[in-house]
């Protein structure tokens, strides 16, 4: 009876207002609830996964509940390229990646993480306050929403027995991250066979002695446990690791654009945040790795100079290839050189 008495309603309006009533109807529609599903490797009470749960509920809040963010954390959705497969058919929307995985999406994202071409963090911030919003522009291009970079330090060699020169790598089982032909290429380079599994298998690896030297930033590796069985770390920054969060831009563009800007407002404000503490972060955990008892190597200083060189080699080799711009790698090491001269007045944009 209810439905018949609407219909007369509806039969009984001008035609201009029925018009005005079902576009209203179609907004309302596109108005509806979106839940973006991201996976991450964060384990579940960690301060990262803490702060991207507090970003989501105020985004459901101040959305009025349109947009809900679903966290799957701890890696319950698989390794990388698990994650990778499954947003490609849409069960997954994106996903929070460290530096190595980005490839597959925009094969320059992962530039920062080239092994080698940074000293210190002194030279990354530099760098990156030149070149961070044309990498973000570049994964935007890519169809894929970025909310910033967030850096972690760092990445040191961590091992069973201690590492100080080549002749110390001999026979060891290094492991690589799956798919990271940046740094298969580097260890290769120095004349070292690589082992590459995905990072969700690195703990059981190390357990089971499929390897027993790794390459991570300091706070990864007790986040991650693997600081559990190793036992030695070399002072030598190897490579800037960093993390980004991807959403697939499609399904990004479904939210009202009112809604979309405040995703972007939130989920900016929390990687900043992440961005500003992780240096401070990986200090902090490389320090409690010491105090934890894990001994310090010294490299020797008499090797170094030619580890840089054969790394050189394999990044220029790579970005031949087309594993990276070429451009892209001239434009940061133009920075990088300017910056070790003085010279931070100097234009290096390509």
């Amino acid at each position: 009876m209810k439905a018949q008495a609407n219909n007369c309603l509806l039969s009984n309006l001008p035609t201009r207002h029925v018009l005005v009533f079902l576009l209203l109807m179609v907004f309302a529609s596109s108005a509806s609830a979106h839940t973006i599903k991201i996976a991450t490797l964060a384990p579940e009470g960690t301060p990262w996964m803490n702060a991207m749960r507090a970003g989501a509920a105020e985004i459901k809040e101040r959305t009025d509940g349109r947009v809900i963010f679903k966290f799957y954390g701890g890696g319950v959705q698989g390794n990388d390229k698990q994650v990778q497969r499954k947003m490609r058919i849409g069960q997954l929307h994106g996903g929070a990646f460290t530096s190595n995985a980005l490839g597959p999406f925009q094969k320059d994202a992962q530039l920062y993480a080239l092994p080698m071409v940074f000293h210190n963090l002194d030279e990354v911030r530099y760098v990156r306050s030149r070149m961070d919003q044309k990498l973000r522009a570049l994964i935007e291009a890519a169809g894929y929403v970025n909310f910033g970079f967030a850096g972690s330090g760092f990445a040191h060699i961590m091992s069973q027995q201690p590492i100080a020169n080549l002749d110390d790598m001999q026979g060891l089982r290094v492991w690589v991250p799956d798919g990271d032909v940046m740094s298969y290429g580097a260890v290769a380079a120095l004349g070292i066979s690589p082992v590459t599994m995905p990072l969700t298998d690195v703990l059981t690896g190390l357990q089971t002695e499929l390897i027993d030297t790794i390459m991570g930033p300091p706070a990864g590796a007790i986040v991650l446990q693997w600081n559990t069985a190793v036992s030695y770390i070399t002072e030598l920054p190897l490579a800037y690791i960093f993390a980004i969060m991807i959403v697939d831009k499609k399904v990004f563009n479904r939210l009202l654009p009112a809604d979309q800007a405040i995703v972007r407002e939130v989920m900016e404000r929390v990687y900043q945040g992440f961005d500003a503490q992780g240096d401070a972060d990986n200090k902090a955990a490389y320090k409690a790795l010491l105090d934890d008892g894990m001994k310090s190597v010294n490299p020797d200083q008499g090797q170094i100079q030619a580890w840089h060189q054969a790394v050189e080699e394999s990044n220029h080799r790579l970005a031949s290839e087309g594993v990276v711009s070429a451009a892209l790698l001239t434009e940061l090491e133009c920075y990088v050189d300017a910056f070790r001269a003085g010279d931070t007045e100097k234009d290096c944009s390509q």
